[in-house]
């Protein structure tokens, strides 16, 4: 009776503990770069609203102050910024997130205090931690807008043709 009562003290072996500890590392192999793409893409869907959020704020506004307001978008800074009472504050998109767009000279949109724009184009949102990249259109005189996944390069020029919508 004495000798049972030792071996249930006895805990637990070295290897039993090595053993254990190569399965939690196993499954944590397997965990961590899903859960880091989940993520990404969590932070890439949220760059996108905080960029549709800015635009359409600005157009909104470019309406009910009948005024032209033009938004800009830095895609170097990442940051979203609007003339004086055109945007009620700025934005800053996460260092991770990579802005892309195929307007030419700097990536910015005026909206007319009808809402209607002179430019057309698109902007693409990617992370390097993720293959999923967002896209938002704009379309040339009525300022029609519309999102969805981007299915063109990473690299190199920008298509609206490549955006699908969700």
């Amino acid at each position: 009776m004495l000798q049972s009562a030792k071996k249930s003290d006895r805990g637990y072996t070295l290897t039993e503990l090595m053993i254990v500890l190569v399965i939690i590392g196993i499954i944590a192999a397997i965990a961590v770069p899903n859960f880091l793409g989940l993520l990404s893409r969590i932070r890439l869907q949220g760059a996108l609203q905080q960029l549709l959020g800015a635009i359409n704020e600005t157009q909104r506004l470019a309406m009910v102050r009948g005024k032209s307001c033009q938004i800009n978008i830095d895609p170097n800074t990442k940051k979203i910024t609007a003339n004086a009472g055109c945007l009620l504050s700025d934005r800053n998109l996460n260092d991770e997130i990579t802005v892309r767009s195929n307007f030419t000279g700097a990536t910015n949109i005026t909206f007319s205090y009808r809402g209607s724009t002179t430019r057309m184009g698109t902007i693409v949102l990617s992370s390097d931690y993720t293959d999923l990249q967002k896209c938002f259109v704009i379309a040339l005189g009525t300022g029609i807008k519309r999102v969805g996944d981007y299915n063109g390069s990473k690299t190199g020029s920008v298509s609206g043709s490549n955006c699908q919508t969700e």
